[in-house]
């Protein structure tokens, strides 16, 4: 598929009804372009359905596994590889590397002894692995679940090596003008300092659970943390929106040889929530991670995802907004069922529920 990324090229013009509401109009330069949303959704997840017969797949990969056998994540063999020779008793210590089954094993039937083993590797891997990955240590913990039930607490830095599934909150936050039906955006640019993406657009709010912290309470938390935004704020205001889900594999970023950072693949399950904001309300960084926070039109919102100024995934649930408030529809957009279909993937491993 085509990628376009000059504004001059940009996917549909924003205009009304006779209602006044706004639409997306698809025209005949618009399918001379080729764009569609889900160039959005395959930026971000570029993994195919049937990735098992891939050759590099099969010859790089490895599957991260509980002691009984459940599959839990991927792991590049250049990882394994790394925690061998930096450190090898305590990796022997852990896991078991079954090549028959291209398997990394976890070791331990208990909970409290897999964690604490974990903990040790990824204090030894943070301080002598020439890892990049690991480098952004977060003092946080994800959860690497099964059968519905924690099975070990996992360094967030450590997700990507790992493979695992994590989990996160996205926060949409807009206004509407009730006389002219106008709808615009609180959008924000990521600090030039973030070890990820700087300079970028987000959702209004976004961030991971840590383990101990339930959905609706991580909303709070990084409400608070990164638009200054309180509880009396956000409670009357917000709406649970669902859910989106993708292993995040980016082909324009990798060889897809499966033998470097870049091809990492780690499963995301991203929970949505839309936050109507009055117009008195204006987001104000507070924690250093937001350059600043801007109201944009939805023209300019449109342009910033053709033109993949937003960080990958929060492109992905600002197109999932438009999708659920009837911006994007089968009008509109060429592919729109295979769009709704990779927004929502179904993970290969084990989710929280």
């Amino acid at each position: 598929m085509k990628r376009s990324t000059d504004i001059q090229k940009r996917m549909m013009k924003v205009t009304k009804t006779g209602s006044d509401r706004q639409i997306l109009v698809r025209d005949k330069k618009d399918e001379a372009n080729t764009f569609s949303f889900l160039e959005i959704a395959e930026y971000i997840d570029g993994l195919p359905l049937d990735y098992e017969r891939d050759e590099n797949f099969q010859d790089n990969v490895y599957y991260l596994t509980t002691h009984d056998d459940i599959r839990v994540g991927f792991v590049l063999k250049f990882v394994i590889e790394e925690m061998k020779v930096v450190c090898p008793t305590i990796f022997d210590g852990i896991f078991v590397v079954d090549t028959s089954t291209a398997a990394l094993k976890f070791r331990s039937p208990h909970f409290d002894e897999r964690n604490a083993k974990l903990d040790a590797l990824g204090n030894v891997l943070h301080e002598k692995s020439s890892l990049e990955g690991i480098k952004g240590w977060r003092n946080e913990k994800y959860t690497v679940w099964t059968n519905g039930q924690p099975y070990v607490y996992l360094e967030r830095a450590m997700a990507g090596i790992m493979g695992i599934i994590t989990y996160g909150v996205h926060v949409n936050g807009y206004i509407l003008n009730e006389v002219t039906n106008e709808i615009k955006f609180w959008i924000p640019k990521r600090s030039a300092t973030k070890q990820t993406w700087p300079l970028m657009l987000d959702n209004i709010v976004a961030g991971g659970i840590a383990s101990g912290f339930g959905v609706y309470d991580t909303v709070l938390k990084e409400s608070m943390e990164e638009a200054n935004l309180i509880e009396d704020t956000i409670k009357p205001n917000i709406k649970a929106a669902g859910v989106v889900s993708y292993l995040h594999f980016m082909p324009e970023k990798t060889s897809e040889k499966f033998k470097d950072e870049s091809s990492f693949i780690v499963g995301e399950v991203e929970y949505i929530y839309d936050l109507r904001l009055p117009s008195d309300i204006i987001p104000v960084p507070n924690d250093g991670e937001v350059d600043s926070f801007n109201l944009l039109s939805l023209q300019e919102v449109i342009d910033a995802l053709v033109s993949k100024k937003f960080k990958p995934n929060c492109g992905l649930v600002m197109v999932d907004f438009l999708i659920r408030h009837g911006y994007i529809t089968t009008d509109n957009e060429p592919n729109y069922l295979k769009l709704v279909a990779k927004m929502h993937r179904t993970l290969p491993f084990p989710t929280a529920t």
